[in-house]
């Protein structure tokens, strides 16, 4: 254990525990390694998150077609792949690769339904797969097995539907293949079921039609799975969303509520404290708001109630926070302000609210007190003596604004 310095990841005094790799006599060397490699990655995978995610599947297909070029390359040693169809088939998929490289890594796939490329790259396999088919002579039938792993990628990204519709195209695909070879292949009886080559073929087909069909439905079914976890999970943070402004602000004038304006209030103390940044707040008290309600009902109020709130929003600053502090009171808090500048807030923000029509041409007024946060005091004493000034505002005549 030893501590850290200020500033680098630990308070004052605070203690962490450091792997014994960073302390090691080769650490200083190996960081330049690190680095290196981080850069390296980064280069080639990119250092977007989305973007690295779509590489590195496509890496996997890529160590995968490579694994299947060394099978073939030691067919064609071997005699039952021939040289020329290797050449033709390992540079095929090179160009194709590449240009999946391209389109991910730079960005222009992103313009797409299908960013990661998953119907693209899951053609490209198919036709892979078949080629090498024709061209493994006896050995073929191994070259059907990448088939039934290509469409386990297709659950990341694809729907159903897609994901039905690269199946028929594999499985069409493949059985015009198998009949191609046989058409182009000399001799009599190359339709019979006595020749060797066709029953391997029929096998295999038969096969594929069994296996890929339940592959691509565990596929698709994951597919719909993960379609469903993402509506709930979109549905699930609408949701939290909605319970925070809910527990945050007030219902009927969607400005903060008390329990949030007490919230802001303390950090504004803190910050006081800390830093000396002052602040000062103005509790307003709607005029003559017992008559709105007597003349209009309570649905006429609460339309006042919202209209001044909406009105108090428009003419405040940006850094300005008003709550409903209950009932007709709002509760403002102007941080890094002093006084006297929020007496002059406050009388401006009355004179736009002076201005607001109501249904009977009565002007909407209000009483407000101000007052600066004191060093020593605690929220709630300064509270009480904004309460205090508002009270004498409404002694004094209402319509105004006083400090104290």
């Amino acid at each position: 254990m030893m501590p850290l310095p200020p500033g680098r990841g630990a308070a004052r005094g605070d203690t962490v525990e450091l792997p014994e790799a960073d302390t090691g006599p080769g650490a200083a060397a190996d960081r330049p390694r690190h680095a290196a490699a981080r850069h390296l990655a980064d280069a080639v995978l990119s250092d977007d998150p989305r973007r690295r995610i779509r590489l590195t599947q496509w890496l996997t297909s890529v160590l995968v077609y490579l694994g299947s070029a060394a099978v073939l390359w030691v067919g064609s040693r071997q005699g039952w792949v021939y040289a020329a169809s290797f050449i033709a088939w390992s540079g095929f998929l090179v160009v194709a690769q590449l240009a999946v490289y391209v389109a991910l890594r730079s960005g222009w796939s992103e313009r797409l339904n299908d960013p990661a490329l998953t119907a693209a790259q899951i053609v490209l396999g198919v036709v892979a797969v078949e080629w090498g088919y024709v061209i493994c002579g006896p050995a073929r039938s191994v070259t059907l097995l990448p088939l039934l792993l290509i469409f386990t990628f297709g659950a990341f990204s694809l729907s159903w539907r897609r994901i039905l519709w690269l199946t028929v195209f594999a499985l069409t695909s493949l059985i015009a293949v198998a009949a191609a070879l046989h058409a182009t292949r000399p001799g009599t009886g190359t339709w019979s079921l006595d020749n060797a080559e066709l029953r391997i073929d029929l096998t295999n087909v038969m096969m594929i039609l069994i296996l890929l069909p339940a592959i691509s439905l565990v596929a698709a079914r994951l597919s719909s799975l993960r379609s469903r976890l993402r509506s709930q999970r979109t549905r699930l943070t609408a949701a939290l969303a909605e319970v925070q402004r809910l527990a945050t602000h007030d219902e009927l004038t969607a400005l903060a509520n008390r329990r949030h304006m007490q919230e802001r209030l303390t950090q504004e103390q803190s910050r006081f404290q800390r830093l000396g940044h002052p602040f000062s707040i103005a509790l307003i008290d709607l005029d003559h708001f017992k008559f709105v309600n007597d003349r209009h009902g309570h649905g006429g109020g609460d339309e006042v109630l919202r209209k001044f709130a909406r009105g108090a929003s428009a003419a405040l600053r940006a850094g300005d926070v008003i709550a409903r502090w209950g009932g007709e009171e709002f509760l403002l808090l102007l941080p890094d302000t002093q006084a006297p500048e929020a007496q002059e807030s406050v009388e401006r923000l009355l004179a736009e609210i002076r201005v607001l029509p109501l249904e009977d041409g009565v002007p909407l007024t209000f009483s407000a007190g101000v007052t600066e946060h004191r060093p020593g005091e605690t929220v709630t004493e300064t509270v009480a003596r904004a309460d205090r000034a508002m009270y004498a505002a409404k002694q004094a005549g209402r319509n105004r604004a006083l400090r104290q």
